[in-house]
């Protein structure tokens, strides 16, 4: 049995995470900006942390743990003000330096950091996109960069550390395909842009079961976790329409930037992003193809 730390672990990815971990029976423990947690999951170890403060709660410590760190802001939902830009990438830098410090003062003994970022990293490309490609331009790229930077400072006190670049989740309880079939509700299917642009996503239980695969196997070096199959915006909501009903409606650029200020920019941005790194290491998708995630994850709501 491992203990495995984890931040975020309250959010879409982390409360499915802190389930997989459990029933193969890991200790879970999850740092947590709540003094008492709304739902607590059974089995889970509920530590207070503030990293605004950089404080977590004097009393917990750790001597032999993996850390999953999957705290941050959710970068959609709202306008991207200086405000709400400020609050995206700080959330991701101070809780990386409240762990960071916490090792350094060997309140949590660790030897591996599993972190997340996102394929947010990349620019818009006319090739597929790999691990080995520089990052693009634009907040999101830019906040990726700083990131994965604070991530790879556990290396100087020893750690191995893993980067996650995660895709487009696609998920029954919330994240984009929620966003993506809300309309449906009113008949409707906006599709953003010519819907062209190529979407780089992957299903809610495989980015949970990649990141399982790399803690389990201590494989440090950034990852994409996304499916095997890129697809454009067109394809993506034909395999939802094939499932939910509804009628096709091409949203105009002007329109989305309207709507949604400099956001739009990441979704009409076309990335076409490899997961052959990890494949390599003999991980294998549960949800290779969109038709099988989006039937997966619809099908039983006709």
């Amino acid at each position: 049995m491992a203990q495995v730390l984890i931040t975020g672990g309250t959010g879409l990815i982390g409360s499915l995470l802190c389930s997989m971990l459990l029933k193969r029976g890991d200790e879970v423990v999850v740092l947590s900006t709540k003094r008492q947690t709304p739902q607590p999951l059974e089995g889970v170890r509920y530590i207070y942390w503030n990293p605004a403060e950089k404080i977590i709660d004097p009393a917990f410590s750790t001597d032999n743990c993996t850390i999953i760190n999957l705290a941050g802001e959710s970068v959609a939902g709202k306008r991207w003000t200086a405000d709400r830009k400020k609050a995206i990438l700080e959330s991701r830098l101070l809780s990386l330096q409240t762990l960071f410090e916490a090792v350094q003062k060997q309140q949590i003994g660790a030897r591996f950091l599993l972190s997340t970022s996102a394929i947010g990293y990349y620019g818009s490309a006319d090739k597929t996109l790999t691990e080995n490609d520089a990052a693009g331009s634009g907040f999101l790229a830019e906040t990726c960069v700083q990131w994965e930077t604070a991530a790879r400072h556990f290396q100087s006190p020893g750690l191995s550390v893993a980067i996650a670049r995660i895709g487009i989740v696609l998920s029954r309880q919330g994240g984009a395909l929620k966003e993506l079939i809300a309309p449906l509700q009113f008949g409707v299917a906006g599709i953003p842009g010519k819907g062209r642009q190529i979407m780089s996503w992957i299903h809610h239980e495989d980015v949970c079961r990649m990141m399982l695969f790399l803690i389990d196997r201590q494989l440090s070096g950034v990852y994409n976790a996304v499916a095997d199959q890129p697809v454009s915006a067109n394809t993506l909501f034909e395999a939802i329409l094939k499932v939910k009903k509804g009628l096709q409606m091409n949203i105009p650029e002007w329109m989305l930037r309207l709507i949604m200020g400099e956001m739009y920019q990441e979704i009409i941005k076309s990335a076409a992003v490899s997961n052959a790194k990890i494949k390599a290491a003999t991980f294998e998708c549960k949800y290779p193809s969109i038709d099988h995630a989006i039937d997966a994850l619809l099908s039983q709501n006709k």
